[in-house]
């Protein structure tokens, strides 16, 4: 196998919060202990309930956050405590596909100008950028009358077709793909997806791929983590955790996929989960998910597990 294109080491984000009722400083756990490889080419699913930290991984990792701990070392180069200057040459091969189409592009701009910004502002020459926007709009789907346009012209598979190109002006190595289809109709979402398939093999990209849609990640994803409470639970390839998944939160989580038959979802075991979560401000001791597991032991509430292979490239931080 290829080296990693990034190491994810120990992550660590967390917000401040206020200050407690002894005027010490409360933190928001996000990402507490998070770690994983990503390789050149390769489509990396990230999964969880909302709040589990999978958004907050990507922004980090494209250092839209400055992390609290750990590292992010890309080709070898850490590059999670850099300053605004030394991360520069790296932001030029990471990029980032947001979640909402409506909101992630400017009204006032025209489309050749959302395109062309990146550009813009690494200094190329304008005669290179209307080159290089002609081509990303053909590349994405979208016609060249479209250039001078605004945002509201266009449907919202259009809108984030703009954000891909704009995502793709610098040629990026790395793309985080913060939920890119949730926010478009069921039709719209497999032309998107199978546009970023086309891209990753033509370009070689590789891509974070955080999605709610579990059936989407296993189509597009050839290795999945599975996040709950700020902590990466389960890591395999999406063959393996789809067909062999170990971790009761994992379990739970399949268990809620819909599924059309309704004869089969009628025979189908939902496994309902009980209690509540804990909050991220203030998590207790132990395995994050212990206070709703239903095999939770004495050892769960008292020691946090550490990842652990189970089975090759299959990793499990589960003490049962």
């Amino acid at each position: 196998m290829a080296s990693p294109l990034i190491e994810v080491r120990s992550l660590k984000m967390y917000f401040p919060v206020g200050l407690s009722l002894f005027g010490r400083r409360k933190l928001l756990k996000a990402v507490d202990d998070v770690s994983f490889d990503l390789y050149p080419g390769e489509t990396f699913g990230l999964v969880g309930e909302s709040g589990c930290g999978k958004t907050t991984v990507g922004r980090t990792l494209v250092r839209l956050y400055r992390p609290t701990g750990g590292q992010i070392l890309y080709q070898g180069t850490d590059i999670a405590n850099l300053d605004e200057k030394a991360v520069l040459p790296y932001r030029r091969k990471m990029q980032m596909i947001f979640q909402d189409p409506y909101a992630s592009l400017n009204p006032r701009m025209t489309v050749s100008s959302i395109i062309g910004e990146p550009m813009r502002l690494q200094g190329m020459p304008q005669a290179e950028i209307t080159a290089r926007v002609a081509e990303l709009v053909e590349q994405v789907g979208l016609k060249k009358d479209h250039l001078n346009r605004y945002p509201h012209e266009f449907s919202g598979g259009q809108r984030q077709r703009i954000g891909i190109a704009r995502s793709l002006a610098m040629r990026p190595e790395f793309i985080v793909c913060d939920e890119p289809i949730s926010a478009l109709d069921v039709s719209i979402q497999a032309q998107v997806i199978n546009m970023l398939e086309e891209l990753q093999d033509s370009l070689g990209i590789t891509y974070l791929f955080v999605s709610h849609d579990l059936s989407m990640v296993r189509h597009i994803s050839h290795r999945v983590g599975v996040m709950y409470l700020g902590h990466m639970v389960e890591l395999a390839s999406a063959e393996e955790l789809y067909s062999n998944m170990q971790h009761p939160y994992t379990q739970a989580l399949m268990s809620a996929v819909p599924i059309a038959d309704p004869d089969l979802a009628q025979q189908a075991n939902r496994i309902v989960l009980q209690g509540d979560v804990p909050q991220p401000i203030d998590p207790p001791p132990g395995c994050p998910f212990a206070s709703r597991c239903r095999y939770c032991k004495p050892v769960c509430t008292e020691v946090n597990p550490e990842m652990r292979e189970v089975a090759p490239g299959h990793f499990l931080a589960c003490h049962l």
